[in-house]
């Protein structure tokens, strides 16, 4: 007993520890929500001065614990200051909490009025147009941090992230990079013109929103995605385009797709980016080999990761 008790008291410490100094949690709330989030600061950053960031933005069913592993300390290692989080319901973060019960009879009006009844948080949905309030924060959060530079910042996003990368590098032209890994960021580039007879037509999708409003229908993701985890919003999803606007951007791009991508048409997603923005702004295409999930192990990893390092010290460098 003793024994383990020692073995105990020193993993204890060693959690302590070894944590590792340059990543702090901080306090990020979007829509009044608690967002667990992380900001990576480098060693050596002296009194008043300011360095460049990136925004990590993750894709579908991810979190933060994943890029806080396999990204964020490397950049952190180049001098970038970073920021990863979870998104609501998601990983560390709190969830949206709607009430469930019956709310009883009594003046709301009356100050100070309350009352008890059932609730339930929501775990675990995907929609990305909520996703992009929780990005806005994390942005919102990072562009005023006094050790930021706020008009170099890049953001990062894989998978579904790509996408929502884009929409931010678009939103906000404070960021600089944009690098998109594996990015889904075309959404309704094959669906432009599906019959009615299709479940996400555009048709089916009002029938969806009016069960909805007629509380036919719950307002939240019940049913998961074969092969994914979480719940997807697809009415909002359909409303999710953030290809719509890439005349718009003026970052510097960096895309890389997988060679086989096997989720979603590479044509016309990361190569169409390209296509469009190519003579425009700075902007790299690559494709790793393999498909979807080959860049974050392995070869894939280690080349998607070296082209993003050479990118952020071509177009934002630390030492300018």
């Amino acid at each position: 007993m003793t024994r383990f008790l020692l073995i105990l008291t020193m993993l204890f410490f060693c959690a302590s520890a070894c944590a590792d100094p340059r990543k702090n949690a901080i306090p990020l709330y979007s829509d009044g929500i608690r967002l667990a989030a992380d900001l990576w600061t480098p060693e050596g950053l002296k009194p008043g001065e300011q360095r460049p960031a990136i925004l990590m933005i993750h894709g579908w069913g991810g979190v933060k614990s994943h890029l806080n592993s396999a990204y964020a300390p490397q950049f952190t290692d180049l001098g970038y200051i970073v920021l990863t989080f979870d998104y609501t319901g998601w990983g560390e973060s709190e969830g949206q909490v709607i009430r469930t019960g019956t709310r009883p009879e009594v003046d709301l009006d009356s100050e100070g009025e309350t009352y008890n009844t059932e609730v339930r948080e929501l775990r675990m949905g995907v929609n990305p147009l909520e996703q992009m309030d929780d990005i806005r924060a994390a942005f919102a959060f990072l562009a005023t941090e006094p050790t930021v530079d706020a008009d170099r910042i890049a953001v990062w996003g894989s998978s579904l992230g790509g996408g929502l990368a884009l929409a931010m590098a678009v939103e906000f032209p404070q960021i600089k990079v944009l690098m998109s890994q594996v990015g889904s960021i075309n959404p309704r580039g094959s669906d432009q013109d599906l019959p009615d007879t299709h479940p996400f037509s555009d048709q089916n999708m009002l029938k969806w929103r009016g069960a909805i409003a007629r509380g036919d229908i719950t307002s939240f993701p019940t049913e998961a995605a074969p092969g994914l985890r979480g719940f997807p919003d697809w009415p909002d999803m359909q409303r999710y385009n953030p290809f719509a606007q890439v005349d718009q951007l003026s970052a510097a791009t960096l895309i890389v797709d997988a060679a086989d991508e096997e989720l979603f048409d590479i044509s016309m997603n990361g190569a169409a980016l390209y296509a469009r923005v190519k003579d425009r702004v700075p902007a790299r295409y690559e494709t790793i080999a393999g498909k979807h999930y080959d860049v974050y192990s392995g070869e894939g990893y280690e080349k998607a990761l070296t082209w993003q390092k050479d990118w952020l010290a071509r177009h934002l460098p630390v030492g300018r």
